[in-house]
């Protein structure tokens, strides 16, 4: 249940930062940056500097009530250093959007972080996510994404680069020790040709058993390697709460 909920949000996340910039009508042209009042279209405005009729600099744009970017802006695009905030419902749920870093050509680009909140009805955080690294074409490449969540385990831990990916479900206290005790829930490792996962529970087959149990053995033997990512899946799962 849990994976189809992460595609789930995943999917409204995407759709939640993809906005198409719509240039104003006619303004006076102006050969340098001055900022103006841009009436985009009824529900989009935008206020800052602009450069021959367009958003061109620091400025502010604003979809409705719920949905601003401030930051800067090159030829009526996102793209340098901005913040961008979303809130809206979807099926009964409050959803918080943010993200504070580097953008290029409209889309998340560069160094930054996003976080996701979900809340119910009844006002109890569902869903709470960070992401934070070097992101690319809108979506993170390199670096670190924990979830927190009303599921069991109630921690996904994530980190990915090129070269290595480390998944984790467990418990945000004491990961190291609960690695070097084999009391994780799962742990999924990646790193060029070298594949390991290993899980709490009992295999179904002997032969199984001795794959989980080898992989467990080789993640222990890499703990040194893998140590400053726990040290970091901890430290953000404090930016998480469910409340």
């Amino acid at each position: 249940m849990k994976k189809i909920t992460a595609v789930s949000l995943s999917v409204a996340l995407f759709a939640s930062l993809t906005s198409v910039f719509i240039t104003s009508g006619p303004t006076p042209a102006s050969a340098s940056s001055t900022k103006e009042w841009v009436k985009i279209s009824e529900q989009v405005t935008y206020y800052g500097e602009v450069k021959d009729g367009i958003p061109n600099g620091r400025g502010t744009i604003q979809w409705g009530d719920n949905k601003q970017y401030s930051g800067d802006f090159v030829a009526g695009k996102r793209e340098g250093s901005g913040k961008y905030m979303n809130e809206y419902v979807s099926e009964g749920e409050k959803h918080k959007v943010v993200y504070s870093g580097t953008w290029k050509q409209d889309v998340m680009d560069g160094k930054g972080t996003l976080t996701h909140k979900v809340t119910q009805e009844d006002g109890a955080v569902r869903w709470n996510e960070i992401q934070t690294g070097a992101f690319k074409n809108g979506s993170i490449q390199t670096g670190y994404d924990v979830i927190h969540a009303l599921a069991d385990p109630d921690f996904s831990f994530n980190y990915k680069s090129p070269q290595e990916t480390l998944a984790v479900l467990g418990s945000n206290i004491n990961l190291k020790q609960s690695l070097k005790n084999g009391t994780l829930f799962s742990v999924d490792y990646r790193k060029g040709s070298i594949a390991k996962s290993y899980s709490i529970f009992p295999a179904d087959t002997q032969a199984k058993q001795r794959i989980n149990d080898a992989a467990l053995k080789y993640l222990q033997s890499i703990q040194s390697r893998l140590n400053p990512h726990f040290d970091e899946f901890e430290k953000l799962s404090k930016q998480v709460p469910l409340k």
